[in-house]
């Protein structure tokens, strides 16, 4: 009989100087006071030789290798498979900016933060007393604080400006997985939201976790233990409640969450659920395919008359530009995007991880393509990706599709077939893994 053995724990990564802000190019100044503490949150699973170790972490978008770093110093401590180190992010817009160079402050920071995310989960992982049979439970709720956003762009011209769509696709399901001891005491709740945790807004210098900070707070006030939010496909949702400056707005959104999660009636897993992941890699190719430093000029030079809603577009292209040279220079421009997934499978559930800004319609499809298992989806594992839109923004040309390939310094804008090539890579990998 297998069994499945759980451990978790959590340590505070809060930063101590003040430093630059991640997630709107609009933002002025650095960042103030602390409206929550950030931590990062570690839970490893294991059963006979099979072993997940999930980081999720108060930050937003964080170098891709600055987690290469991080995964191959657990590796280096504690021999687990380096595929089975999943890390990702809440995405609050009110963390550190997680790229070298911005500020001196930044990167200090950003050394102290490795060293306390490898810390904490080579902790969990060799603390051979800490681990405890599970006893798994599972559950679903709704929530609606979450609404579409889009893109206006006003046919008199002038800047582009970002409105809830009520009418919109959106997904109210809060996804929980539950694992206990026998005696209750030792418990981990993790819960799956499709959400952008921006309550807060480009004018707030606050450092926050945003709202799943209040959410974890009260799942944890009453069920004890390690609460663990994780994000899913959020690329197109918002807070109804968004861009605020005051964290009291944010508490009341965070609360509301939680308060889902423990109205949800639980039911009892698998007696001997069997743990199973994958690895996989889906490519999706790049709309240009011919990428010249003569294409990256004419490009910054077409995208300077763009309907906009950044304040500070023009730096940001100058930004891009440069980078792109660099890439060119250095012979690193690719013609497709390789975005990274993982899949568990734990008894009935599956838990699609993704690499990337996930549309939310990817997520409804993969719970229609799959009715026999509770699906979540978290997205924003190893590191910066890039949204993942469907057919209809590239006709639209909205920012996810058309603008945003700027901020994230990528050659070229994904190529409208993205939809297709990426639904079937998920679909087949789930097959995969559960056949």
């Amino acid at each position: 009989m297998k069994k499945l053995f759980f451990n978790y724990d959590l340590t505070d990564i809060t930063p101590s100087e003040h430093l630059v802000l991640g997630g709107f190019a609009n933002r002025k100044g650095l960042s103030k006071e602390v409206h929550r503490r950030l931590t990062t949150r570690c839970v490893v699973m294991k059963q006979e030789e099979v072993i997940v170790c999930l980081i999720v972490n108060d930050l937003m978008d964080v170098d891709p290798g600055i987690i290469q770093f991080v995964k191959e110093n657990i590796v280096k401590k504690t021999g687990i498979e380096i595929d089975s180190i999943l890390i990702t992010s809440i995405h609050t817009h009110s963390a550190p900016e997680m790229e070298y160079g911005r500020s001196e402050a930044n990167d200090r920071y950003i050394k102290l933060v490795i060293d306390k995310i490898s810390e904490n989960a080579i902790r969990t992982i060799t603390d051979k007393e800490g681990f405890k049979t599970a006893i798994l439970k599972c559950g679903k709720s709704e929530c609606d604080i979450n609404i579409a956003r889009r893109d206006i762009k006003p046919k008199d011209g002038g800047r582009a400006y970002r409105v809830g769509d009520p009418d919109g696709l959106r997904d109210e399901e809060v996804g929980i997985l539950q694992l206990s001891d026998d005696s209750g005491n030792q418990k981990v709740t993790i819960f799956n939201y499709a959400c952008h945790p921006v309550t807060l807004g480009y004018e707030s210098n606050y450092i926050s976790t945003d709202y799943p900070g209040k959410a974890r707070e009260v799942v944890e006030e009453k069920e004890g233990g390690m609460a663990v939010f994780v994000n899913g496909a959020t690329g197109d949702l918002n807070p109804r409640d968004a861009h605020f400056t005051d964290p009291d707005n944010t508490d009341c959104v965070g609360e509301r969450l939680g308060k889902s999660v423990i109205s949800a009636k639980m039911t009892s897993g698998d007696d001997n659920p069997d743990l199973k992941i994958i690895a996989k890699t889906i490519w999706v190719p790049f709309r240009d395919q011919v990428i010249t430093k003569e294409h990256i000029a004419a490009e910054a030079k077409r995208k300077a008359s763009d309907v906009t809603e950044f304040f500070t577009w023009q730096e940001m292209l100058d930004r891009w530009e440069k980078k792109v040279y660099e890439m060119i220079d250095k012979n690193e421009v690719k013609k497709a995007f390789p975005f990274k997934i993982n899949i568990i499978k734990l008894g009935k559930t599956i838990i699609f991880f993704t690499q990337g800004e996930l549309f939310v319609k990817y997520q409804l499809e993969l719970k229609k393509r799959f009715p026999r298992y509770q699906v979540l989806c978290v997205a924003y594992v190893h590191g910066i990706g890039a949204y993942i839109p469907t057919a209809d923004v590239f006709e639209k040309k909205g920012y996810e599709a058309d603008q945003s390939y700027i901020y994230e310094v990528l050659p070229s804008p994904l190529s409208p077939i993205i939809e297709k090539i990426y639904l079937e890579g998920a679909v087949d990998a789930i097959n995969e893994l559960i056949r």
